[in-house]
């Protein structure tokens, strides 16, 4: 009984010298690895926070869906947002300008811009795989046309939620930015172009509205309203004054940014555009 006791206290004398000594202690070493280059709990994923939008194709399909469900973003000037649902905001700002602001029955959008024509017999509409390079995309449509094969291509940037619409390329027939651009991109932008607009003259201010064929001219001090008439001179319009006079505004060129006002009294003052 001596010996089992004697025994026992020499195995932890000894145990406790392996401690003092520094000397190696057996433990599970691979349980311990494990431990140190284990991912602590609740660690985000790689990835996490970023977010995938839907593919570039998903949006031309949406959009033709809707064009056949007689809710397209062309032709309505009620819904500005629909707009943006499907464009960027330049090819937006120009789509929403031609259909709020354009004086004649058709404005530069003069076909159904989603099948490049006039009179339809539309068959075999086909929407291909958006064609992804970065930030860009192209999406090739294709159909017949009165039996005839026709494709066009949908150029397309990525957004914060989903890819727009930058552009609706035709082949020899243009594209609508071309289009849009051409009516639009020179003209001041006021609600109706030309001479309407807001101006400073000398030292007073004027405010031109267009009524009918005609513009009326409302002054900010003196004889009140105007109307002035269109002249052969395109960049000139006159009023008449109640002693026989004539009154004209005379612009630079076609942006009707600058001029000069001709008063009948023989004074003249410089005209520009408000901002």
């Amino acid at each position: 009984m001596k010996t089992i006791f004697a025994t026992a206290i020499i195995t932890l004398i000894l145990s406790a010298a392996g401690c003092i000594t520094g000397k190696p202690v057996n433990v599970n070493t691979t349980a311990a690895a494990n431990a140190v280059s284990a991912e602590p709990t609740g660690t985000p994923m790689a990835g996490v926070g970023k977010v995938d939008i839907p593919a570039p194709e998903t949006v031309i399909q949406a959009l033709y869906k809707a064009h056949d469900a007689q809710k397209s973003p062309f032709f309505q000037s009620k819904d500005r947002a629909l707009v943006d649902k499907f464009f960027s905001k330049p090819l937006a700002d120009l789509i929403w300008k031609d259909a709020t602001t354009h004086t004649s029955d058709v404005g530069a959008i003069d076909g159904d811009p989603l099948y490049d024509g006039q009179d339809l017999e539309i068959k075999d509409l086909k929407i291909g795989k958006g064609d992804i390079d970065g930030k860009k995309a192209t999406v090739t449509v294709s159909f017949t046309n009165f039996g005839e094969p026709k494709s066009i291509k949908f150029e397309m940037s990525a957004g914060p939620e989903s890819w727009k619409i930058d552009n609706i390329v035709y082949g020899q027939s243009g594209s609508l930015m071309g289009w849009l651009k051409e009516t639009y991109a020179s003209k001041p932008d006021t609600a109706e172009s030309g001479f309407a607009g807001k101006y400073q003259v000398g030292t007073t201010s004027c405010t031109v509205k267009k009524v009918g064929a005609n513009y009326e001219v409302r002054w900010a001090k003196g004889s009140g309203v105007e109307i002035f008439k269109p002249t052969l001179d395109a960049l000139a319009f006159n009023a008449d004054t109640k002693d026989g006079g004539v009154n004209s505004f005379s612009f630079d060129d076609e942006t009707f940014s600058s001029g000069t006002f001709y008063r009948a009294d023989g004074k003249s003052f410089s005209v520009t555009r408000a901002k």
